[in-house]
C-alpha cells in the first residue's frame, strides 16, 4: 500500500483566516476616518496663535502634518487594497508608486519619531533650571531645526527613488517592485534593520530617558515652588517667574508624555514583526502560524494606530488643547457673537493695576494676573 501524507489545518486557523480580514475593514475604516479628522484638527488648533508661540508646537505642527501625509498614503492604499483591489493594483503596478511608495513609506515614519523626540528635548530644556538649556527653548530654534531635520532625511531616503525599479522575476513571471540585485544587501541593511534599529530602539529610547528628564524637572520646580519663601519682593517676582513657568508648560508637558508612553507602546509589535519578516520565513507549523498571523494583524494596527492617535491624546490629556480647539470652533460658526463680545465696553476697576504682557498668549495673561497680587483687589 502507498504511503499516503495527509495535511491537517486547524479550525482555529481556518476561522481566524475568515473573521481577521473581516475585522481588518472595519479597522481601517475607523482608523482613516478617526485619523484624517483628528490630523486635520491637531493641523488647525496648533495653528492657532496661542499654541504657536510655544516651541514645542512647532514640532508638534510637523508631526501632524507627518501622521496627516501617512494616513493619506499608506492608510487610504491599504483601504483601498480592502475594498477595490482592481484600483489597488493598477496604482500599485506603476514606477511612480514604486519608487515614491517606498521612499514616503521609509521617511514618514522616521520624520514622525524625530519631531517627537525633538519636542521631548525641548520640553527637557523648557522644564530645566539650567539657563543655557532654556536658551534652546527659542521658536527660531524650532523652525530651523524642524527644517533641518526633514531636509535631513529627505536626503538620506533619496537612495530609495534613484534604486527601486519594478523588474520582472524570471523565476516566477511576475512584477516586483525592488533594488537591483546586486544592492540587496546594502537596501536591507538600511530599508530595514537601520529603519527598524531607529523606529524600534533609538527614537524610544529617547523619548524614555528625556520622558524621566521632564518628570524629575517637574518635580525640582514644584518642590522649589514650595519651599522657596515669598517674603522679600525678589523671592515673591521669582516664585511667580517659577509658577508661572510650570503653568505655561504644564499642559504641553502633559501631552507631550502621552504621546511619548503610547508611541513606545504602539511601535514595538509591528518593527518585532518587522525584523521576524527579514530573518524567517512564515511559520509551517499550525499553531505558530495562527499566533503569527493574528499578532501580524495587531501589530499592522497598533502602528497604523500611532499616526492617528496625536489629536485624541491632546484633547483628554490637555484642558487647554481643548478649550482652545472649542472657542476656535465657536468663533468659526458663530463669528458675529463672538465680534460683538469682543467688542462689548468692560467696565474698568480702579483697584486693578494695569499689566501688560510681553507674551501674545492669552493663557500667559490670565494666569500671571491671577498670580500676582498687585492685581487681586481689596
Amino acid at each position: 500500500m502507498p504511503n499516503t501524507s495527509t495535511t491537517t489545518v486547524s479550525p482555529d486557523l481556518i476561522q481566524a483566516a475568515i473573521i481577521l480580514p473581516i475585522l481588518e475593514k472595519y479597522v481601517t475604516v475607523l482608523l482613516y476616518s478617526f485619523g484624517f479628522i483628528g490630523a486635520l484638527l491637531n493641523i488647525f488648533n496648533f495653528l492657532q496663535k496661542r499654541l504657536r508661540i510655544e516651541s514645542c508646537s512647532t514640532y508638534f505642527l510637523a508631526a501632524s502634518i507627518t501622521d496627516f501625509c501617512y494616513i493619506n498614503s499608506f492608510i487610504l492604499m491599504q483601504l483601498i487594497s480592502l475594498f477595490n483591489l482592481k484600483i489597488f493594483s493598477s496604482i500599485n503596478s506603476t514606477d511612480i508608486w514604486c519608487k515614491f511608495g517606498n521612499y514616503f513609506y521609509f521617511l514618514l515614519p522616521c520624520l514622525a519619531s524625530t519631531y517627537l523626540t525633538l519636542a521631548s528635548i525641548d520640553r527637557f530644556c523648557a522644564s530645566s533650571s539650567n539657563n543655557k538649556l532654556q536658551k534652546l527653548n527659542q521658536l527660531n530654534i524650532s523652525y530651523i531645526l524642524t527644517l533641518l531635520v526633514f531636509l535631513i532625511w529627505s536626503g538620506f531616503a533619496l537612495h530609495i527613488p534613484i534604486s527601486y525599479d519594478l523588474i520582472r522575476s524570471q523565476t516566477t513571471n511576475s512584477t516586483q517592485c525592488t533594488p537591483p540585485l546586486n544592492m540587496a544587501s546594502f537596501f536591507v541593511i538600511t530599508d530595514g534593520y537601520f529603519f527598524a534599529l531607529y523606529n524600534g530602539i533609538i527614537a524610544p529610547l529617547f523619548l524614555i530617558i528625556f520622558g524621566l528628564l521632564i518628570l524629575r524637572n517637574v518635580k525640582v520646580i514644584h518642590r522649589r515652588i514650595v519651599s522657596q519663601p515669598i517674603s522679600t519682593t525678589i523671592s515673591s517676582a521669582n516664585h511667580q517667574i517659577n509658577t508661572r513657568l510650570t503653568r505655561n508648560n504644564q499642559h504641553l508637558i502633559t501631552m507631550l508624555l502621552f504621546q511619548v508612553s503610547l508611541t513606545v507602546i504602539f511601535y514595538m509589535p509591528y518593527i518585532v514583526i518587522y525584523l521576524y519578516g527579514i530573518y524567517n520565513s512564515t511559520p509551517s507549523n499550525s499553531l505558530l502560524l495562527l499566533v503569527y498571523t493574528i499578532f501580524k494583524y495587531i501589530a499592522r494596527w497598533f502602528w497604523f494606530t500611532n499616526f492617528c492617535k496625536s489629536f485624541y491624546i491632546n484633547i483628554l490629556s490637555s484642558r487647554t488643547f481643548l478649550n482652545i480647539l472649542k472657542r476656535r470652533i465657536i468663533r468659526l460658526l458663530l463669528p458675529s457673537n463672538t465680534d460683538n463680545q469682543q467688542n462689548r465696553p468692560h467696565r474698568s476697576n480702579p483697584n486693578v493695576v494695569p499689566w501688560q504682557s510681553t507674551s501674545s498668549s492669552n493663557y500667559d495673561y490670565e494666569f500671571t494676573r491671577t498670580q500676582n497680587p498687585a492685581v487681586i483687589s481689596n
